[in-house]
């Protein structure tokens, strides 16, 4: 179901983000980044400091969570390593006296954006940081010659409803914004 489609240009859209909800809520403001929080499909490396027979290559499963010798499943999506490398430590304590822990984040796979349609590559791509409409249709290679003006940005709402705006690729591309609009993990974005 779609909630909310407007059908406005970059200049409506933009005086639009103050006031409205969802997907326009924040478009003009970049990201605050904060700490980073571990997601699905991340790839950790768990150090547990001389016990080298403990220490792996773990993936964040889809359900979250990482599996590890003497600790057993553990959630992991949604955490600071930090908070990842406390809770382990905790769980290895009964087994290990002293356990030290290390948390690395090797791979960032789980915050995506997808875009589709009629760029040179459709596809997923990782959101590794603050990432525009027009970085993300740039990195999806642009527009091919049979692209049409519109682009149209989905984003899943929390609630589990779907908020969707057509944008003009030609406006994006000119700049003639006010601002930034900022995606956020799991946005797709339709030249058709």
């Amino acid at each position: 179901m779609v909630r909310g489609y407007w059908a406005l240009s970059m200049a409506g859209l933009l005086a639009a983000c103050a006031g409205s909800r969802g997907l326009s809520e924040k478009a003009g403001e970049r990201p605050d980044l904060g700490e980073y929080h571990i997601g699905r499909e991340d790839v950790l490396e768990v150090v547990v400091w001389h016990e080298p027979e403990l220490t792996r290559v773990v993936p964040v499963r889809p359900d979250g969570r990482i599996s590890l010798p003497l600790a057993g499943e553990v959630e992991a999506a949604g955490k600071t390593p930090a908070e990842l490398q406390s809770g382990l430590t905790k769980a290895l304590a009964p087994y290990i006296q002293d356990a030290a822990v290390a948390v690395l984040v090797r791979e960032i796979n789980g915050s995506r954006i997808f875009v589709l349609g009629e760029v040179t590559k459709p596809g997923g791509f990782a959101l590794r940081g603050p990432m525009t409409v027009v970085q993300a249709i740039a990195l999806a290679g642009g527009r091919t010659e049979f692209g049409g003006d519109d682009v149209y940005w989905t984003r899943q709402q929390k609630d589990g409803k779907t908020d969707r705006v057509r944008l003009s690729y030609d406006d994006l591309v000119k700049g003639e914004a006010a601002g930034a609009l900022w995606l956020r993990g799991g946005d797709v974005l339709y030249v058709p």
